[in-house]
């Protein structure tokens, strides 16, 4: 029996692939062909502009004040929900079938939208306000100004997106373990191997790939982060958590700059590709992923 499409399959991926056009290659070529026009807010016109508006972006000492503070951030923040995130789904393996209500009370941080997430810990970090300054001052220490100090804003940032996204990391290290067989860990136990012995030669290595997927995901959503720093902090104080992509926003929304803020957006997407090319080109040399 022949269904309908069964000789022409790419009937079957059209309406997917028309989505797709629509949504994403549409929108990514017009940001590209903007980059290279002299578009603005008060221009009734746009022109061709070549790599002016590339060559404005490199030269502008806050652009290459957020590109060392997204790769700042995207390191700190990717290690630490990599650590704990391996760390919290051994943790949840190990919880009984009779434990599943605390797996889902773990996961709660990450199906939490992120906007909602900032504005929580924006108020825990009041400084009048917060619950922080309170237990601070119950333990008969100072107030701190969280958001209004450039370190510590960092740092707060750094916070709200481990306290979300460590869970994220957790799902997938917790559905590499679950697909492990017991019968390797049975044997060890046979042949002595202690707890430490079972993780270092038998646990790790063969949830390697899981690991490197979970990371090259969570450090392609750091080197773009704009929902969690436009509401926690801004971009400041001053400037100083200014990521590339609430650099990129500033300049379309803020002065009105579409070119200059378009070239922003293919740089980010650049340094996307680049990084999860050489990531994944790295990682299979040394069968991480």
């Amino acid at each position: 029996m022949n269904f309908p499409g069964s000789k022409h399959p790419f009937l079957f991926l059209a309406p997917g692939m028309a989505l797709l056009l629509a949504f994403s290659f549409l929108p990514l070529a017009d940001t590209i062909f903007t980059s290279f026009t002299n578009a603005k807010l008060i221009l009734p016109r746009e022109r061709f502009s070549g790599l002016a508006n590339y060559q404005a972006v490199l030269t502008d000492g806050r652009f290459w004040h957020s590109l060392s503070l997204t790769l700042l951030y995207t390191l700190v923040s990717t290690s630490l929900e990599a650590i704990l995130g391996l760390s919290l789904g051994i943790l949840m393996n190990r919880l009984s079938p009779r434990n599943s209500f605390l797996r889902i009370l773990l996961f709660i941080p990450w199906v939490i939208p992120t906007v909602v997430t900032a504005r929580t810990w924006q108020w825990m970090f009041d400084y009048n306000l917060g619950i922080i300054n309170y237990f601070l001052e119950a333990l008969a220490l100072q107030r701190t100004n969280w958001l209004g100090d450039p370190f510590l804003a960092f740092f707060s940032l750094v916070i709200a997106d481990v306290w979300k996204t460590t869970p994220f990391v957790a799902i997938i290290i917790l559905a590499g373990l679950s697909a492990l067989p017991p019968e390797i860990y049975q044997s060890s136990i046979i042949d002595g191997a202690g707890a430490w012995q079972r993780f270092r030669f038998i646990t790790l290595p063969l949830i390697l790939p899981v690991w490197g997927v979970a990371i090259l995901f969570r450090a392609i959503d750091a080197l773009r982060i704009f929902d969690l720093v436009y509401v926690l902090t801004g971009g400041g104080p001053g400037g100083s958590t200014e990521t590339l992509s609430v650099y990129a926003y500033k300049l379309f929304f803020y002065k009105g700059d579409f070119g200059q803020g378009a070239a922003t957006s293919v740089i980010i997407m650049s340094l996307v590709a680049v990084f999860s090319y050489f990531y994944t080109k790295k990682s299979r040399e040394r069968n991480f992923m």
